[in-house]
């Protein structure tokens, strides 16, 4: 066996470090796709990629993936040539991550 290997099937057959932080037992596909769809979008590779896009669906991408509020500006657009996507539809490019502080004008 390999040193990265680990016994325990991943969703997917996507890459164990991934999902690091996280009980693969309890792991369910449908109900933490915001969770799954963050991670391989962001750390998965192109491989994950179209691993995740076959499972998902672009229209479901589309909508998990502009409600993200973090995302590297070459995630976005990598997700904006695949998704046929604009950088105004994200989240991450269109809100501020915090309110303005009182005293700031």
């Amino acid at each position: 066996m390999k040193l990265n290997e680990s016994s325990s099937p991943t969703p997917l057959g996507l890459p164990r470090a991934l999902f690091w932080d996280t009980d693969l037992a309890t792991l369910d596909l449908a109900k933490h796709e915001k969770q799954v769809i963050a991670r391989v979008v962001e750390r998965g590779g192109l491989e994950g990629w179209h691993k995740v896009r076959r499972h998902y669906g672009d229209e479901k991408l589309r909508l998990v993936v502009t409600k993200l509020r973090t995302l590297e500006p070459r995630t976005v657009n990598f997700l904006c040539l695949m998704l046929n996507l604009k950088r105004e539809d994200f989240r991450c490019c269109t809100s501020r991550p915090f309110p303005p502080a009182p005293w700031v004008s």
